[in-house]
């Protein structure tokens, strides 16, 4: 069984995959804007009460990214978590491919643009939409679809696992972060 997490976006959702034959054993999703770790703790309890067991997980697998920089890093570390703790590898599949693994997906990036990928091309960061037919979510995207862990049925061949340690997100820009104007320490009087 693998056992999935998308957290990329405002949407939560988790999935129990057969690996065998790809077929969706459990699937829950949670709208869970800032919330994911939480909304995945969750779901997973849902999971096990369907007779579903971590530990017969035989590989643990995440949304990588693009996306919510925490909301990536959260499914990331659940994946790395399980695999450490079950000792199973983990694998990743980006946003695109859990929104549709075979069309044209779109996803916001920051300040009015969107990150696309055309099937077979590297992404790409424009300002305006692709030509129609493509899947997706952001401004001016209706109806939306977000990316979703029960997708991984689709590309179970094509996951690549590795250790837990080595697994990481993928960014396609630079995290947009603020440095501190001050350093930090000089602003702390340690004394009472």
């Amino acid at each position: 069984m693998i056992i999935g997490f998308s957290t990329s976006c405002a949407w939560a959702s988790v999935a129990a995959i057969n690996e065998k034959n790809s077929e969706i054993l459990w699937e829950g999703a949670l709208e869970a804007p800032q919330g994911a770790s939480g909304a995945c703790l969750g779901l997973l309890q849902q999971m096990l009460t369907f007779g579903l067991l971590l530990e017969e997980a035989s590989l643990f697998v995440a949304d990588i990214g693009p996306g919510s920089f925490t909301g990536v890093r959260v499914g990331v570390t659940l994946a790395k978590s399980f695999g450490f703790l079950y000792g199973r590898q983990v694998a990743g599949a980006n946003s695109f491919d859990l929104i549709s693994a075979n069309s044209t997906a779109v996803l916001p990036s920051k300040r009015g643009e969107f990150f696309v990928r055309i099937p077979g091309q590297e992404p790409f960061r424009t300002t305006d939409l692709p030509t129609a037919p493509y899947l997706g979510f952001g401004p001016g995207i209706d109806p939306p679809t977000y990316p979703n862990a029960s997708r991984f049925q689709f590309i179970v061949a094509e996951l690549m696992p590795v250790d837990a340690a080595s697994f990481v997100p993928r960014y396609l820009i630079e995290p947009s972060i603020s440095i501190p104007k001050k350093p930090f320490a000089g602003q702390v009087n340690l004394r009472a």
